[in-house]
């Protein structure tokens, strides 16, 4: 069979596939709520060797592993490692800086990591091209649904002070909802050393009672055990196991709700590793090499997220890739555009990380067949929009 034959041919079998798994996208159901977590100073490294060292105390990271879709080689921001500018990327889907060639009202500008002034928000500090930093917050709210945050660091004040009824934007999409776009907002962060316990007790309860469409939930432990003794001491070790207990009493009830069970995804990454008891330098691997989780409705078990998004993402092996790059690194910065992609919402407006809502992270993605033949490099398949897309592959097929 001549080159143009074989090519036909493929596109047939293609067609032919596309038309029986496309139900198996088209069929999967909506996220109805997304619990977005962030676990500050969460080394990506030190997480795995914990995890094979003390299998019983991570037993719900490991639950991330085995039922959901995951990587241990996710990215922070390019040019910072510290906590509010990376938490400003999770929920703008904006970098901190302005990358090389990319138009000035690119970056959200926020390099700011204590607490903020008292009238500081995000719209009047940092990149000052952008008079209005749209959040995943508000997409959410504007569109109608419920949204929470809860902090275990007092400067997380900056979000809800940028989101109030005051420094909210006015709602645009429909229906007036208010210009407070965060409906729920608690801080609690006392303990020594700072653990997020009552803080992620008071979540728990909150979110049984309201069901918040999207939450954003924020666990001090391991940050605050790292600047203490050291990233992988024994005090950060049991400061993750901490963790763990938090995301046991998240998974309880989310699977012991009929409103949550089957119906509400999980994302967890970090703003920063770290190495001896600090985290502010961006170029070193320790810093910015990060675990991204994902667990859930609908999302792919046991799933590499790399290999779920072979046309979109590329794991960066030890590299630091920046903005620009072709195929980029999969980033914290994600997190906010990938949880309204799952509750069916557009995207944030002026961001540019997953912009395009096409991280993905399940939906079809491992049907055997089509794994097979990407996995050799014949052909590249993803899921976006309830649609199976499958493009052969450039340059020369190895056989």
């Amino acid at each position: 069979m001549t080159r143009s034959g074989r090519a036909s041919a493929l596109a047939l079998l293609l067609g032919v596939l596309l038309v029986l798994f496309l139900p198996l996208a088209a069929a999967a159901a909506q996220a109805q709520y997304v619990i977005h977590i962030s676990v500050d100073g969460l080394r990506a490294d030190l997480l795995q060797g914990l995890m094979a060292g003390d299998p019983a105390g991570t037993s719900n990271f490991r639950r991330f592993v085995d039922e959901g879709a995951t990587t241990f080689n996710a990215r922070t921001d390019y040019s910072h490692t510290i906590t509010l500018p990376n938490h400003t990327c999770m929920i703008t889907g904006r970098p901190v800086l302005q990358p090389d060639g990319q138009p000035n009202t690119v970056h959200h500008g926020y390099i700011s990591n204590i607490d903020p002034a008292p009238t500081e928000t995000l719209h009047n500090t940092g990149n000052l091209n952008i008079p209005y930093k749209t959040s995943a917050f508000d997409v959410a709210h504007d569109h109608g649904l419920s949204t929470a945050h809860d902090a275990s660091k007092t400067k997380f004040v900056l979000f809800d002070r940028s989101y109030d009824g005051t420094n909210g934007a006015s709602d645009t999409t429909g229906p007036d909802n208010g210009r407070d776009k965060i409906d729920a907002y608690v801080e609690i962060s006392t303990g020594s050393p700072a653990t997020a316990a009552n803080m992620n007790a008071a979540y728990v309860a909150a979110m049984g009672s309201n069901h918040f469409n999207y939450s954003f939930v924020h666990y001090v432990d391991p940050d605050a055990a790292g600047h203490t003794t050291g990233w992988g001491s024994s005090t950060w070790n049991n400061a993750v196991k901490n963790v763990n207990g938090y995301l046991g009493a998240v998974f309880n009830l989310v699977e012991n709700d009929p409103l949550l069970d089957g119906h509400t995804v999980i994302i967890l990454s970090t703003d920063h590793g770290g190495t001896g008891t600090d985290h502010q330098d961006a170029t070193n691997v320790l810093n910015y090499r990060i675990p991204f989780f994902v667990w859930g409705a609908d999302v792919e078990a046991g799933a590499d997220l790399y290999a779920l998004n072979l046309m979109t993402r590329q794991d960066p092996g030890t590299g630091r890739p920046d903005y620009n790059a072709s195929l980029p690194p999969i980033r914290n910065g994600d997190g906010g555009n990938l949880a309204l992609s799952l509750l069916g919402l557009p995207g944030i407006p002026g961001s540019t990380i997953n912009a395009g809502e096409d991280l993905e992270v399940g939906l079809g993605a491992s049907v055997p067949m089509l794994s097979r033949w990407a996995a050799a490099g014949m052909v590249s398949v993803m899921v976006a929009g309830g649609m199976i897309i499958i493009a052969r592959r450039r340059g020369r097929v190895q056989r």
